[in-house]
Protein backbone atom coordinates (compact mmCIF):
# COMPACT_ATOMS: atom_id res chain seq x y z
CA UNK A 1 0.00 0.00 0.00
CA UNK A 2 2.77 2.44 0.96
CA UNK A 3 4.65 1.81 -2.29
CA UNK A 4 1.48 2.52 -4.32
CA UNK A 5 1.12 5.90 -2.59
CA UNK A 6 4.77 6.66 -3.20
CA UNK A 7 4.47 5.77 -6.91
CA UNK A 8 1.29 7.85 -7.22
CA UNK A 9 3.04 10.80 -5.57
CA UNK A 10 6.06 10.53 -7.87
CA UNK A 11 3.80 10.35 -10.91
CA UNK A 12 1.79 13.38 -9.75
CA UNK A 13 4.94 15.43 -9.25
CA UNK A 14 6.30 14.30 -12.62
CA UNK A 15 3.10 15.23 -14.41
CA UNK A 16 2.98 18.63 -12.71
CA UNK A 17 6.61 19.30 -13.66
CA UNK A 18 5.98 18.20 -17.25
CA UNK A 19 2.94 20.44 -17.51
CA UNK A 20 4.66 23.55 -16.24
CA UNK A 21 8.27 22.81 -17.19
CA UNK A 22 11.35 24.37 -15.68
CA UNK A 23 10.59 28.00 -14.88
CA UNK A 24 12.12 30.90 -13.02
CA UNK A 25 11.15 34.40 -11.99
CA UNK A 26 12.09 37.34 -14.16
CA UNK A 27 12.88 40.88 -12.94
CA UNK A 28 9.38 42.12 -13.80
CA UNK A 29 7.77 39.62 -11.44
CA UNK A 30 6.44 36.99 -13.86
CA UNK A 31 7.50 33.45 -14.51
CA UNK A 32 9.43 32.61 -17.66
CA UNK A 33 10.53 29.37 -19.27
CA UNK A 34 14.27 28.79 -18.79
CA UNK A 35 14.93 27.80 -22.39
CA UNK A 36 14.41 31.33 -23.74
CA UNK A 37 17.31 33.77 -23.87
CA UNK A 38 16.87 36.93 -21.83
CA UNK A 39 16.64 38.95 -25.02
CA UNK A 40 13.89 36.66 -26.35
CA UNK A 41 12.04 37.01 -23.04
CA UNK A 42 12.36 40.79 -23.21
CA UNK A 43 11.21 40.91 -26.85
CA UNK A 44 8.29 38.60 -26.14
CA UNK A 45 7.13 40.59 -23.12
CA UNK A 46 7.12 43.79 -25.20
CA UNK A 47 5.62 41.99 -28.22
CA UNK A 48 8.39 43.28 -30.50
CA UNK A 49 8.04 42.62 -34.21
CA UNK A 50 10.98 41.46 -36.33
CA UNK A 51 12.15 44.99 -37.18
CA UNK A 52 11.82 46.19 -33.58
CA UNK A 53 13.76 43.13 -32.38
CA UNK A 54 16.62 43.93 -34.73
CA UNK A 55 16.68 47.59 -33.71
CA UNK A 56 16.43 46.75 -30.00
CA UNK A 57 19.28 44.28 -30.42
CA UNK A 58 21.48 46.99 -31.90
CA UNK A 59 20.58 49.37 -29.06
CA UNK A 60 21.38 46.74 -26.44
CA UNK A 61 24.67 45.90 -28.17
CA UNK A 62 25.63 49.59 -28.14
CA UNK A 63 24.69 49.80 -24.46
CA UNK A 64 26.84 46.75 -23.73
CA UNK A 65 29.74 48.34 -25.55
CA UNK A 66 29.41 51.48 -23.41
CA UNK A 67 28.93 49.42 -20.26
CA UNK A 68 32.11 47.35 -20.64
CA UNK A 69 34.61 49.97 -19.41
CA UNK A 70 32.22 51.12 -16.69
CA UNK A 71 31.86 47.59 -15.36
CA UNK A 72 35.63 47.32 -15.09
CA UNK A 73 35.76 50.62 -13.19
CA UNK A 74 32.93 49.52 -10.90
CA UNK A 75 34.71 46.27 -10.10
CA UNK A 76 37.93 48.11 -9.34
CA UNK A 77 36.13 50.70 -7.19
CA UNK A 78 34.31 47.93 -5.29
CA UNK A 79 37.58 46.08 -4.67
CA UNK A 80 39.28 49.27 -3.46
CA UNK A 81 36.41 50.01 -1.11
CA UNK A 82 36.37 46.45 0.24
CA UNK A 83 40.13 46.45 0.72
CA UNK A 84 39.99 49.74 2.60
CA UNK A 85 37.25 48.43 4.88
CA UNK A 86 39.17 45.21 5.52
CA UNK A 87 42.27 47.08 6.68
CA UNK A 88 40.14 49.27 8.93
CA UNK A 89 40.20 52.57 7.08
CA UNK A 90 37.39 54.97 7.87
CA UNK A 91 36.34 58.57 7.54
CA UNK A 92 37.45 60.58 4.53
CA UNK A 93 39.23 57.65 2.84
CA UNK A 94 36.07 55.54 2.85
CA UNK A 95 33.93 58.51 1.84
CA UNK A 96 36.15 59.17 -1.18
CA UNK A 97 36.09 55.51 -2.26
CA UNK A 98 32.32 55.40 -1.81
CA UNK A 99 31.90 58.55 -3.90
CA UNK A 100 34.04 57.04 -6.66
CA UNK A 101 31.94 53.88 -6.68
CA UNK A 102 28.72 55.89 -6.61
CA UNK A 103 29.86 57.97 -9.57
CA UNK A 104 30.60 54.90 -11.70
CA UNK A 105 27.32 53.33 -10.63
CA UNK A 106 25.42 56.45 -11.70
CA UNK A 107 27.19 56.41 -15.06
CA UNK A 108 26.21 52.77 -15.57
CA UNK A 109 22.59 53.56 -14.71
CA UNK A 110 22.67 56.39 -17.25
CA UNK A 111 23.82 53.95 -19.96
CA UNK A 112 20.91 51.66 -19.08
CA UNK A 113 18.44 54.56 -19.06
CA UNK A 114 19.62 55.85 -22.46
CA UNK A 115 19.25 52.38 -23.97
CA UNK A 116 15.81 52.02 -22.42
CA UNK A 117 14.72 55.40 -23.79
CA UNK A 118 15.83 54.43 -27.28
CA UNK A 119 13.98 51.13 -27.07
CA UNK A 120 10.84 52.89 -25.79
CA UNK A 121 11.02 55.19 -28.82
CA UNK A 122 10.69 52.10 -31.03
CA UNK A 123 7.50 50.94 -29.33
CA UNK A 124 3.98 51.38 -30.57
CA UNK A 125 1.49 52.84 -28.08
CA UNK A 126 0.05 49.38 -27.44
CA UNK A 127 3.51 48.13 -26.43
CA UNK A 128 4.51 51.07 -24.26
CA UNK A 129 2.35 50.00 -21.32
CA UNK A 130 4.62 46.96 -20.82
CA UNK A 131 7.89 48.88 -21.04
CA UNK A 132 8.37 50.12 -17.47
CA UNK A 133 7.75 46.74 -15.87
CA UNK A 134 10.48 45.28 -18.10
CA UNK A 135 13.19 47.86 -17.44
CA UNK A 136 14.99 45.44 -15.09
CA UNK A 137 15.19 42.75 -17.75
CA UNK A 138 16.52 45.25 -20.29
CA UNK A 139 19.05 46.56 -17.76
CA UNK A 140 20.31 43.00 -17.23
CA UNK A 141 20.82 42.67 -20.99
CA UNK A 142 22.86 45.88 -21.12
CA UNK A 143 24.87 44.93 -18.03
CA UNK A 144 25.89 41.71 -19.70
CA UNK A 145 28.43 43.56 -21.79
CA UNK A 146 32.02 42.50 -22.03
CA UNK A 147 31.95 41.08 -18.52
CA UNK A 148 29.82 38.11 -19.45
CA UNK A 149 31.38 36.95 -22.70
CA UNK A 150 28.66 34.49 -23.76
CA UNK A 151 26.26 37.30 -24.68
CA UNK A 152 28.45 39.38 -26.94
CA UNK A 153 29.51 38.16 -30.34
CA UNK A 154 33.20 38.64 -30.91
CA UNK A 155 33.95 38.51 -27.19
CA UNK A 156 35.62 35.50 -25.57
CA UNK A 157 32.94 32.83 -25.31
CA UNK A 158 30.59 35.07 -27.28
CA UNK A 159 28.61 32.50 -29.21
CA UNK A 160 25.12 33.99 -29.38
CA UNK A 161 23.68 30.89 -31.01
CA UNK A 162 24.52 28.87 -27.90
CA UNK A 163 22.88 31.44 -25.65
CA UNK A 164 19.80 32.01 -27.82
CA UNK A 165 20.98 35.49 -28.70
CA UNK A 166 18.95 38.00 -30.63
CA UNK A 167 20.52 37.84 -34.09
Amino acid sequence: MGSKILVAGVLAVGMAFAQWGPRREDPSGGMLPQWQSQFDQFAEKLKLNKEQRADAGKIIDAGREAMGPLQQKLIEARRNLAAALIVGQSGDAIDKLTQTYTSFSAQATAVEARAFGKICALLKPSQQSRAVENFGLMAQLVEQGRMSGPWSAGQPGGDRSRQGGHR
